[in-house]
């Protein structure tokens, strides 16, 4: 059972839809056209060079114009914009004209009529030899272009040559004639339109040479437009993907016309100026041969003593001989040349109208009838009258309306026989007798507002994007209890985006456990309810949806055929704002961004920041970062820290829900209630003053508790110490830190000292550092790389940072101010083998905490640079204190026989020696010898020794080193190479005892320098 009883709950066949309300006019039979009809205010105006003023008007004035319509005023032209009704007007004047006897009628239809078809329509009232030439030439002349392909390529070349040869013009200013004459050069436009590689974009598809082929053969589609298919300054914005193969001349002007407005506008007029001619050219019928045809035709009617009326539906569809039928129009009668009276009434677009007739028409021009009203001029207009026909003709179907019409009858009401007329029309309203069921008259006005871009009624929008598509795609949905479906709010959704928008009111309407009745319950309330908030409907609209009543709601006391502000907007006027918005002005701003944002999911910056922080500052209050997560300083969202959490935590792009760390998300009510409800505390300042005050405040509170468990589990670490995985990483890397930087905590066993090893400063080290591949490692851990948004590897105080967001304590939103030492120890002691990164955790810290690793496990190099730097003593034969005591005694001797070679100096040996402390020769030592068993050392142990306190030791032993190495090699070559005279054979004994006591000291002094190369040479 439906609300109609046993039938079903439409009273309409969906297909019936698709027959009754076509595109275009003349598609319908006459029986169908007729019963759809209705009269829509016309502006006549007598003078033609006038948009201004004008009397309104109905049909019936255009029909008394052409039966009055002078013969030496022979045009009436029909204006408006696209789809406001002119093809209708010229089939109601076709349907109703009583032609006179001598009257032949020309109807030229808009669509599906092709340039032989119309020259033909012409040609069926013209008789004799002469008539019989004109025929074969249009069948012969358009049969040899019949194949688009050929034809469009023959138009491109006739454009090209048509272009060269008469693009030049002498008039205008300097600029123009220049430019004009390098497009008409045999390197512009004809080189573009010549060039293979940008042939597929001048013959694309929906281009204009490809449309005008195709409306010359085949006539215009449906979905064409009215204006005359020309060129614009968008069609020669040109781009190819191989711009390279093209000519050069092609690239050049195809480059210049993409980068200059003004050129692609000067560029398409030249074009357009060329069109006519190489139409003529292309399907061998010219403005000139049109003229011809006319003229022969009216000669031979005016012998039978008859007259011409030509009804044309669209008068772009002669574009390219349009000259041959406006002379056609305007030619007079003479006493040389007899012409029949000939009337033309033409539907044109304004702008074609305007912009593009010659001043011939205008002077020749009866009256104008314009369906675009101008601003001033007000007419009573209903658009549920015209939509009310429309739905009866669904209703009673085409052939009964036909069958209607031929028999003469009075035209159906379907309502008549319905077993719910009274109720539905109560409810629904109607117009003229015929119901609106489905619409009601809001319902129906705030579909076609959302069909219309300025407010204007378009007679073709109305038909084809609200009437048709519920009635055909809806039907089954209302027969199955889906309606109103999500499909039809949201192809309508901006007539209505200022209805319930309160999400409050939308609450009152939900049905606990059924969220597809909710969601209906309030598409209805939306566009069929008349209030300004939640409401029960008429009990019958509510059954015919099969939509239940909210239980203990008010039901709308208002009139269900709609408000009545006033006059309706006539076709073109926008319509009056709707006091339905007025509602909202004691609302806070935020209070309607957000209905705003649920209804059209548009929400401005500012607003959507200062909810931002709204929110944000409910939420962090209670997050308690303090207590354990390193305070609110740690929690950022910058690069090294993320995700963090502040006001741009809070997301409001429903496509990022799933990745954000507290989502808006719209399709959860209690959200949208909480938000809309803080905003309003926000705005008072406490919740004694927000409308229902301490019910949304207690939803307030539990929403936010429950944002605080969302961020928490989102950011915070896991409540079980074992579970944080990141906290044990970032320890153990930090660890790794240490060592290499030579913190000696953190070679130590026990936790504590490791603990106190993660935050120490790296020991100082020699400055200038002796060695430069220590150095720079040092530097890699330390400084990180990057800066602010651009970080590629985070510093060691930025890992500090992340531990301490895992265990640490502050007071209020200051810095930490203690670490959580039984956490840091506890993750110490069990270390990090084998634990992987949890997902949560930024990518950055994961691949800089690999480079890292990576870095510390290639340290080789550093074993090498650190032996260059170590003297090796092995060889020394002693300590080095007495070696060093023994060479010095012997220089001493030397000097004192006056035979010191030169080069040494006894006071640099001396401090040397003197600079050398105790133990450096051991610490030298035992580092030399553990640098050579590198492969038997543990990671801890290479890096403590490579850190070691060594590097002073080891210069001040190299320093004398050097010096007594030279001192050993001046000495022997002294003692080898002198001859011997008196003095010294007087000494040959002592000369003796020192050279084998010289020769032991070079021996042990060599063999500890053989590492090591002194700085200055011989």
């Amino acid at each position: 059972m439906t609300w109609r009883g046993t039938l079903s709950a439409t009273c309409w066949s969906a297909n019936e839809a698709s027959a009754i309300i076509p595109v275009e006019a003349e598609s319908t039979s006459d029986g169908v056209f007729l019963s759809t009809h209705s009269t829509i205010p016309i502006t006549q105006r007598d003078q033609v060079d006038s948009a201004q003023g004008g009397a309104v008007v109905d049909e019936y004035a255009l029909l008394r114009a052409v039966q009055e319509q002078p013969s030496d005023l022979p045009i009436i032209p029909i204006l408006g914009k696209s789809g406001t009704g002119k093809s209708h007007l010229v089939r109601w004047l076709r349907t109703h004209l009583e032609t006179k006897d001598s009257t032949r009628l020309i109807f030229v239809p808009k669509h599906r009529m092709s340039l032989r078809g119309t020259l033909e329509l012409i040609l069926e009232h013209a008789t004799g030899d002469r008539a019989d030439e004109l025929r074969a030439k249009v069948a012969t002349a358009v049969d040899g272009a019949a194949d688009e392909k050929t034809a469009q390529l023959k138009l491109r070349n006739a454009l090209a040559v048509n272009i060269e040869t008469r693009g030049n013009r002498s008039d205008g200013s300097a600029e123009e004639i220049e430019l004009r004459a390098y497009l008409a050069s045999a390197g512009g436009l004809p080189a573009l339109f010549g060039d293979d590689v940008f042939r597929s974009r001048l013959l694309d598809q929906n281009g204009p040479i490809a449309r005008l082929v195709r409306e010359k053969l085949s006539g215009k589609g449906d979905e064409d437009k009215e204006d005359a298919f020309g060129f614009t300054a968008d069609d020669l914005n040109l781009s190819v993907d191989d711009v390279n193969r093209a000519g050069q001349a092609a690239r050049e002007v195809a480059g210049a016309l993409t980068s200059e407005p003004n050129f692609r506008e000067l560029a398409a007029r030249m074009i357009n100026e060329q069109l006519g001619p190489s139409v003529s050219e292309v399907f061998g019928i010219g403005g000139d041969d049109l003229k011809q045809i006319l003229t022969d035709v009216r000669v031979e009617m005016d012998k039978q003593g008859l007259e011409l009326l030509v009804l044309i539906e669209d008068f772009s569809i002669f574009q390219g001989i349009q000259g041959g039928l406006i002379d056609a129009m305007t030619i007079i009668s003479t006493k040389t040349q007899k012409l029949c009276p000939m009337r033309v009434v033409m539907a044109v677009t304004t702008g074609y109208f305007v912009n593009q007739m010659p001043e011939t028409v205008y002077t020749r021009t009866y009256r104008v009838f314009d369906l675009d009203l101008p601003d001033g001029i007000d007419a009573m207009f209903k658009p549920v009258g015209f939509a009310s026909r429309y739905l009866n003709a669904v209703r009673v179907g085409a052939a009964e309306l036909d069958a209607a019409y031929a028999r003469g009858d009075e035209l159906p009401n379907a309502c008549e026989q319905c077993p719910v007329n009274a109720a539905c029309h109560a409810s629904f309203g109607e117009a003229d007798g015929y119901g609106l069921f489905p619409f009601n008259a809001v319902a129906l006005d705030r579909a076609i507002k959302s069909q219309s871009a300025d407010g204007s009624f378009v007679a073709r929008d109305v038909l084809t994007r609200v009437l048709r598509p519920v009635l055909h795609r809806d039907q089954a949905e209302i027969d199955n209890g889906r309606f109103p479906s999500d499909g039809f709010a949201s192809e309508f959704r901006t007539g209505a985006e200022d209805r319930l928008a309160n999400i409050e009111d939308q609450v009152k309407l939900q049905a606990p456990g059924d969220d597809e009745l909710t969601r209906r319950r309030v598409r209805l309330v939306r566009f069929w309810g008349a209030g300004s908030g939640a409401e029960n409907l008429s009990p019958t609209i509510h059954a015919a949806f099969n939509v239940a009543p909210v239980d203990g709601l008010a039901e709308a006391g208002t009139d269900p055929r709609g408000p009545k502000p006033g006059p309706t907007p006539a076709p073109g006027l926008a319509p009056a704002p709707t006091s339905t918005a007025q509602r909202f002005a004691v609302e806070p701003t935020l209070v309607k961004a957000v209905d705003r944002w649920l209804a059209t999911q548009e929400i401005l910056q500012r607003d959507r920041n200062d909810l931002r922080n709204i929110v944000f500052n409910a939420v962090r209050a209670r997050l308690g970062f303090d207590d354990g997560f390193g305070g609110d300083s740690l929690w950022g969202n910058d690069k090294a820290l993320a995700p963090g959490f502040e006001a741009t935590s809070v997301e409001f792009n429903q496509a990022k829900l799933t990745t954000a760390v507290l989502p808006m998300d719209q399709s959860n009510t209690d959200d949208m209630r909480a938000l809309r409800a803080l905003a309003w505390a926000h705005h008072k300042g406490s919740w004694a003053e927000v409308p229902d005050g301490e019910e949304l405040q207690r939803l307030a509170e539990t929403r936010v508790d429950d944002w605080v468990s969302k961020v928490g589990a989102a950011l915070l670490p896991p409540e079980r110490v074992e579970d944080d995985f990141e906290l044990a990483r970032v320890v153990e890397t930090l660890l790794g830190i240490a060592r290499a930087l030579g913190v000696a905590d953190a070679f130590k066993s026990d936790a504590a000292s490791k603990v106190r090893a993660l935050f120490a400063p790296a020991p100082a080290r020699p400055d200038p550092e002796p060695r430069a591949g220590l150095r720079a490692l040092h530097a890699f851990l330390v400084d990180g790389a990057g800066t602010g948004s651009y970080i590629t590897r985070v510093s060691r105080g930025q890992l500090q940072q992340r531990l301490l967001r895992h265990a640490s304590y502050s007071q209020g939103a200051g810095k930490p101010l203690a670490l959580d030492l039984n956490k840091v120890i506890k993750v110490v002691r069990a270390g990090a083998t084998g634990v992987s990164w949890p997902e949560s955790t930024p990518e950055l810290i994961k691949t800089s905490v690999g480079t890292i690793e990576a870095r510390l496990g290639s340290i080789d190099a550093l074993r090498e640079e650190a032996l260059k730097t170590l003297p090796d003593l092995s060889d020394l034969g002693g300590d080095l204190t007495d070696v060093a005591a023994e060479l010095l005694a012997l220089v001493n001797e030397r000097a004192t026989a006056g035979a010191l070679p030169g080069g040494i100096n006894p006071a640099d040996l001396q401090a040397t020696a003197k600079a050398v402390k105790p133990g450096d020769q051991r610490k030298v030592e035992t580092v030399f010898a553990e640098l050579n068993r590198w492969d038997r050392l543990t990671t801890e142990e290479r890096q403590q020794l490579l850190n070691g306190d060594w590097d002073e030791p080891a210069r001040r032993v190299s320093a004398w080193l050097r010096l007594a190495t030279r001192a050993v090699q001046l000495l022997e070559n002294s003692l080898g190479n002198g001859a011997a005279s008196d003095v010294q054979r007087e000494y040959a004994e002592a000369r003796e005892r020192l050279a084998d006591g010289l020769t032991v000291m070079a021996d042990a002094i060599a063999g500890a320098a053989l590492a090591f190369e002194p700085e200055e040479t011989a």
